[in-house]
């Protein structure tokens, strides 16, 4: 068999519709959610978020976390403020799945350590969003844990 150009352009012709349909077939198996369902509210919200990062910033001491492996759960200190109660709400998140996420809502008087269980929390990288509120201030800071 002879090489000319009508082999050529046919060779070419199927390398490059293999290569079409591979493209096509592996854009298919990429999981393309968005990372907040509501993602329009949570932008126009953005100041608000900032605010509570700027007071977080503020802070002399920020809220410390420590993964506890024997007892299975996460220590939050919270810095202590003998006039005010902490109140708020945390988010376990989970890069890799929507559906593990999972939120707690605390609210601690002047004791300012809270212990999150996470017996039930599957292992790997977590990022503890911790949106809380002190007196009239508002507070939020991001902790990256692995369990």
């Amino acid at each position: 068999m002879k090489f000319n150009w009508a082999t050529g352009l046919t060779i070419f012709f199927i390398l490059f519709v293999g290569t079409l349909v591979f493209v096509v077939y592996q854009s298919t198996q990429v999981h393309d959610s968005l990372v907040v369902e509501n993602y329009y509210d949570e932008d126009i919200n953005y100041q608000s978020h900032y605010d509570k990062k700027q007071n977080t910033s503020d802070l002399a001491i920020k809220v410390k976390t420590e993964y506890n492996r024997e007892t299975k759960e996460v220590v939050i200190t919270f810095p202590i403020d003998s006039f005010s109660a902490t109140s708020g709400q945390i988010l376990l998140y989970n890069p890799y799945s929507e559906k593990s996420d999972v939120k707690y809502d605390f609210n601690l008087g002047i004791d300012a350590i809270y212990r999150l269980p996470v017996d039930k929390v599957k292992a790997g990288r977590w990022k503890l969003k911790i949106d809380w509120k002190r007196g009239e201030k508002t507070f939020y800071q991001e902790e990256e844990i692995i369990i």
